[in-house]
């Protein structure tokens, strides 16, 4: 195994001086975790023994990967070394990482290891070497975002149009499938008003964008009745859509049931056969490397903010990064946390989730910020004081807002939340009515419901 180094650094936050061993080479085949900890950004994390503040150590460092013959150097230049220094370097890491290595891996690659300028460059190469290119993660991140967009714009109709509009020729097979990934994910999360809110985007989307998608097949589809359907679209973008709609479906058991078919074929109808499941194996490929980028990338972000010494601002910093996936992952995390018994982590993770809704919040527009306040308000005294202290900001339509609402509710069966809603509509009501002149009506004493 390849050891670490011990360094005494100073602490920037206090100045404390402090021994640390940090980990100069990455060999991907000896210690695995460590491809992890750097694409994550925490290699060569520590925490400061005086004042706890946790930093990232920034050192010379190796990465090598045997099975792609990756070497890749990373020199920080702030170290600003001359030229024989920075040779001389780089030969006693790569010495240092040949001697734990049998004399029949030590091959030429390694006389010529390729420079990186940035920690961000490397992180990059290796993704790329993993077969994820940036162009693949920037799709998908546009995906996310174009999906973040949309949803916060579906409680205002003329922004709304306007984007769909804007990015119509965006919002295909692709895009679809984000949304639904992120329905998914959101529901088995919990979240369920955010899934009930994608799922309503969807209907409103495919009722404006002629996106013609094929209906998901019952999960207990045979393997065979899966294949026929594939073999019988004769489009691409149809095998396309089939794929991403069915990614399930598409197992072990569905790709034993198509080599069947080849085995017994006809040679012109086996090449066929072959062709179709060449391109099958490279959608999946593909669908899976652009979920497991994105994926990994919230769950980078969310350990950032989790090591930050202010995980709240952290993520507003990057508050453009906090879409549903994010937040999808954030609760599957928070679950797993809670079935653990890992009490210090919940709290953290319930701030973090508070600061999220935050975020989310800040996105709406006034009045329905003002419905989100008024539903966590106690019914009916604390209703009533926050729609007369924050008069000045709803007017009319709130009260359409509030019918609106109570009636989605009502027919997803959320019946006690859209009797609330009633309740506060009525105190809405009453508030207007005074404005303008009219009697008030008498209040109700008692929540909706209770």
């Amino acid at each position: 195994m390849i050891p670490t180094i011990p360094i005494e650094i100073p602490c920037p936050q206090c100045g404390t001086k402090h021994i640390v061993q940090l980990q100069s080479i990455v060999d991907v085949r000896q210690n695995p975790q460590l491809k992890t900890l750097l694409l994550r950004g925490q290699l060569n994390m520590v925490a400061c023994p005086a004042c706890g503040a946790l930093g990232a150590v920034s050192t010379p460092l190796l990465y090598h990967d045997p099975d792609k013959e990756m070497l890749l150097l990373f020199v920080p230049p702030d170290l600003n070394l001359p030229l024989p220094e920075r040779e001389r370097l780089t030969g006693n890491l790569v010495n240092a990482l040949m001697s734990t290595l049998p004399a029949e891996e030590r091959k030429g690659y390694f006389l010529n290891p390729r420079t990186v300028l940035t920690v961000q460059s490397l992180i990059d190469e290796i993704l790329q070497a993993d077969g994820i290119t940036k162009e693949m993660l920037d799709e998908q991140r546009a995906r996310s975002q174009l999906l973040q967009d949309l949803v916060s714009a579906m409680d205002n109709e003329e922004q709304l149009q306007a984007l769909i509009e804007q990015h119509r020729n965006r919002i295909d097979y692709p895009f679809f499938l984000t949304l639904a990934a992120a329905a998914e994910g959101s529901a088995a999360a919990g979240q369920q008003p955010f899934t009930d809110k994608l799922l309503k985007l969807r209907d409103t989307l495919l009722a404006r964008v002629s996106v013609t998608l094929p209906e998901p097949l019952p999960p207990d589809t045979p393997p065979a009745e899966v294949v026929d359907r594939l073999v019988a679209a004769e489009e691409e973008q149809t095998r396309w859509a089939l794929v991403m709609y069915n990614r399930p479906l598409l197992d072990y058991a569905f790709f034993q049931e198509l080599t069947q078919r080849i085995e017994q074929a006809a040679p012109e109808e086996a090449e066929a056969l072959r062709q179709l499941r060449t391109e099958l194996l490279e959608i999946v490929e593909q669908l899976d490397k652009e979920t497991q980028a994105v994926q990994q990338a919230k769950i980078e972000l969310l350990e950032e903010a989790l090591d930050s010494p202010d995980p709240a601002q952290a993520l507003r910093q990057r508050k453009e990064e906090v879409d549903l996936i994010f937040m999808t992952i954030l609760g599957a995390v928070l679950r797993h946390a809670q079935e653990s018994g890992e009490t210090e982590r919940v709290e953290q993770l319930l701030a973090l989730n508070e600061t999220v809704l935050s975020i989310f919040q800040e996105g709406l527009p006034p009045q329905l910020r003002l419905v989100n306040e008024l539903l966590t308000a106690e019914y009916p005294q604390e209703t009533l004081k926050l729609l007369q202290e924050r008069r000045g900001a709803w007017n009319a339509e709130m009260l359409e807002i509030l019918s609106t609402l109570a009636t989605d509710l009502e027919s997803q069966g959320r019946t006690e939340t859209a009797q609330r809603l009633r309740g506060i509509h009525s105190q809405a009501q009453a508030i207007l009515g005074e404005s303008s002149g009219q009697p008030r009506q008498s209040q109700p004493t008692e929540g909706p419901g209770d």
